[in-house]
């Protein structure tokens, strides 16, 4: 797991090194190691956290023996010994017992198509000297990320994050609108925007080819999930749970390869937990394990994971964590995040990333699953829309201003924000309202806050367009399953792991995560949608595949979320402590 930065540009340009500075900003990605490599037409910077074969013969940027491919790759692939025998019985040798140098000979042997073959999370950069092409490319659900920016120079620049990339001075920072109005609704930006007008993400599951003397620049999708969901398995509901059984513990298996010690964090909830009991069964060394909470006592997990950690044997590590005494265990956190971000539980995952780095450098977690098999109470909310949809707007608004009233509670996502929610939502279409029951600010509280020179701007920008273009593309498919297939592709890729990313990287940790495995995420998505939820139970198939695996305290446990109580530290205004939290950080960053 490591740092990424590149620049390619096509004449001659006067600083020997001009990615140095970008490595720089990525230091904590890749305390280890620093490497560079300057040719003709590009540069490449690298930092590295050393997790596979740590010798020097793994460093990067890395080069084929005949110097025609160069590559920054910043990841895991969990199959590379399979791809690796695979090249050897095609004559390609190996220095280095890296996945790195897998990467780099299948790119030389299968070029682009080289992707469908990777079982891991990613984000490379290739440079093919001969041809003079630089290949980018992320995998498939977005867990490693990459920033770019194309200059009237016909410069391409890219970088792992955004300050490393705005390290490079010629890089514009023109604040965009439309990306603080999706953080303003949302509390994320929606990949490809950024902060910035002139910069963007490259979307997941997405490669870009610049070539022509960067003349052309070609983005193509090379997986889409859509797919997945709509080759359903003729399987029996016992013989699905077995499959998901088994494709989940071949999963953790896979993620448990590292030469240097693995842990997990541990909430003692259903996804945390099932990792951490199959991780048991097959790693060697001592297990460790690691949960946060908070004083306030809705807030604190500690003692479900306690109790996990004890009934599995691991050896566990808990902190509770008291924002009452000021702001600085906040802004730290938030500084983690180059842009606006508002997902309170980026602190708790800060906080538990910095304490397994005191013992491991690889953490798995239990990410992915609740969008895999439906396990967010959004869902449920879903099913109470058929009812509600009949109530006069008048009444919703009602409701959802009652709701308002007392949705300032100290306690975690209090009765009173879910009925405010919920009934503003449910005053909208079905799929809208699935968006918005995690909406922070509406269109007319958008404008107050960007002002009213651009409302049009707010209303013609509204992320609920991005939402409603990813409906159109599965617009053959079952309720849950649209609902599920949206989730992965926004509010999984753009707020769940950017969050746990820059979160544990910071400090220097690799977080893997076995429900995300390409083999166990499409088989989920063939599963039947009455069999993911059954009636008003969430992860119906799931717990029922654990059945063996969990005790029934466990598979019973109310899920809880990962919030953090930032109520207690911020002045909310009258405000839901998640919109308080908006507007903290987006003054915070935008004053900035």
């Amino acid at each position: 797991m490591c740092g990424i930065v590149g620049k390619l540009h096509w004449q001659p340009i006067l600083d020997n090194n001009p990615v140095y500075k970008m490595s720089e900003r990525l230091i904590h990605r890749g305390p280890d190691e620093m490497g560079s490599l300057v040719l003709e037409n590009i540069s490449l910077g690298f930092r590295r956290l050393s997790i596979l074969d740590l010798s020097q013969k793994a460093n990067q940027p890395m080069s084929t023996s005949d110097n025609r491919f160069h590559i920054v790759f910043n990841g895991e692939i969990y199959n590379f010994k399979e791809l690796r025998k695979d090249l050897q019985n095609k004559n390609y040798k190996f220095q280095s017992a890296s996945d790195t140098e897998v990467v780099l000979n299948s790119y030389a042997e299968w070029g682009p198509k080289c992707l469908k073959y990777f079982n891991g999370m990613f984000a490379l950069a290739v440079w093919d000297a001969k041809c003079k092409k630089l290949f980018l490319a992320r995998d498939r659900f977005g867990k490693k990320p990459i920033y770019y920016h194309i200059n009237n120079r016909r410069e391409f620049i890219f970088a792992s994050e955004l300050s490393a990339l705005t390290a490079d001075e010629t890089i514009p920072k023109n604040i965009s609108l439309e990306a603080l109005n999706c953080y303003l609704s949302i509390g994320y930006i929606l990949s490809p925007m950024t902060l910035y007008k002139d910069v963007y993400k490259l979307e997941s599951g997405t490669y870009l080819l610049v070539s022509d003397n960067g003349n052309k620049v070609d983005k193509t999708k090379y997986w889409n999930y859509a797919d997945s969901f709509r080759n359903k398995t003729k399987e029996s509901e016992s013989d699905i749970a077995e499959h998901v059984s088994y494709l989940l513990e071949c999963s953790v298996k896979r993620r448990l390869v590292s030469d240097v010690p693995v842990g997990a964090f541990l909430s003692g909830g259903i996804d945390s937990t099932s990792i951490v009991s199959i991780m048991k069964k097959h790693y060697s060394g001592d297990l460790h394990t690691f949960s946060v909470g908070f004083k306030e006592e809705s807030y604190n997990e500690n003692s479900d994971a306690e109790n996990a950690s004890k009934w599995i044997n691991t050896i566990h590590h808990s902190y509770l964590c008291d924002l009452s005494g000021g702001l600085d265990s906040i802004n730290t956190a938030i500084d983690a995040f180059d842009e606006p971000f508002a997902d309170t539980s980026l602190i708790p995952t800060f906080e538990v990333s910095k304490l397994a780095t005191q013992f491991v450098k690889v953490a798995l977690s239990g990410d992915g699953a609740d969008e895999l098999f439906a396990g967010y109470q959004t869902y449920k909310a879903d099913k109470y829309y058929s009812f509600f949809k009949y109530f006069p707007n008048v009444i919703k608004i009602a409701l959802s201003q009652l709701g308002q009233s007392f949705s300032n509670s100290q306690e975690k996502l209090n009765w009173g924000y879910k009925l405010q929610q919920f009934f503003y939502g449910s005053m909208f279409n079905n799929q809208e309202a699935h968006c918005l029951w995690r909406n922070y600010f509406k269109p007319n509280e958008r404008v107050g806050l960007l002002g009213e020179e651009n409302k049009d701007l707010v209303y013609d920008t509204d992320p609920i367009h991005i939402f409603n273009k990813y409906y159109d593309d599965v617009n053959d498919l079952s309720y849950l399953d649209k609902n599920l297939y949206v989730d992965c592709m926004t509010w999984l890729t753009d707020d769940i792991l950017v969050k746990v990313d820059r979160a544990s990287m910071r400090h220097g940790l690799e977080v893997r995560c076995p429900y995300l495995d390409v083999d166990l995420a499409s088989y989920a998505a063939s599963i039947p949608a009455e069999l993911k939820m059954k009636g008003m139970e969430t992860k119906h198939i799931l717990k029922k595949a654990l059945k063996g695996v969990l005790p029934d305290a466990v598979l019973k446990k109310k899920k809880s979320g990962f919030n953090a109580p930032v109520g207690v530290a911020i002045q909310t205004n009258g405000m839901d402590e998640f919109r308080a939290f908006n507007k903290y950080v987006f003054d915070k960053k935008i004053a900035e």
